[in-house]
């Protein structure tokens, strides 16, 4: 067993422990089937005082292992009240912007990071938009941008198509 604890990103002052087990199990039969098992709880109580039912998880694998424990865990966060909660009144803000100055080529792909400090509810990307102006025309490259990242920081990349016609021409 492993423990570990969690905060909630708009209350930096409360911190809740959890546990992680995973366990191996031979079921019989005429194979003896191998099985793992993952358990993740806590002895927090949740918002109405009553204990949170541990969550497990019977099939997984190296490979979805990190996904199954961010879900068990984020099932049993929402059963627990984080309150009070700070205001969140930081704006996020742009870094590692590239290329920059002038006499840039076209051929050059823009990069940039957008990312909000704790404490902080995250960077909601529902409503962007992104645009390019090249002095006489804007142009709407929301659909073309790749965004990589968490709520907390993204990756914005915008593959020009000047580069993308020269490598297939």
């Amino acid at each position: 067993m492993a423990e570990f604890w969690v905060k909630h990103s708009l209350n930096p002052h409360k911190a809740v422990k959890f546990n992680i087990t995973l366990r191996y199990f031979i079921i019989a039969g005429e194979r003896g089937e191998h099985v793992w098992v993952l358990e993740v709880g806590t002895t927090h109580l949740d918002a109405n005082g009553d204990p949170i039912s541990a969550k497990f998880a019977h099939n997984i694998s190296a490979g979805n292992l990190d996904e199954v424990i961010e879900d068990a865990v984020a099932t049993l966060c929402n059963q627990i009240d984080w309150s009070p909660f700070v205001r969140d009144v930081e704006i996020p803000h742009i870094s590692g912007v590239s290329p920059t100055g002038s006499g840039v080529s076209m051929a050059y792909d823009v990069n940039f990071i957008v990312a909000d400090a704790l404490p902080s509810a995250g960077i909601d990307l529902s409503n962007v938009k992104i645009t390019l102006d090249n002095s006489m025309t804007i142009f709407d490259i929301t659909n073309e941008v790749q965004i990589t990242g968490d709520p907390y920081q993204y990756e914005f990349k915008w593959v020009t198509p000047l580069r993308v016609y020269n490598t297939y021409n």
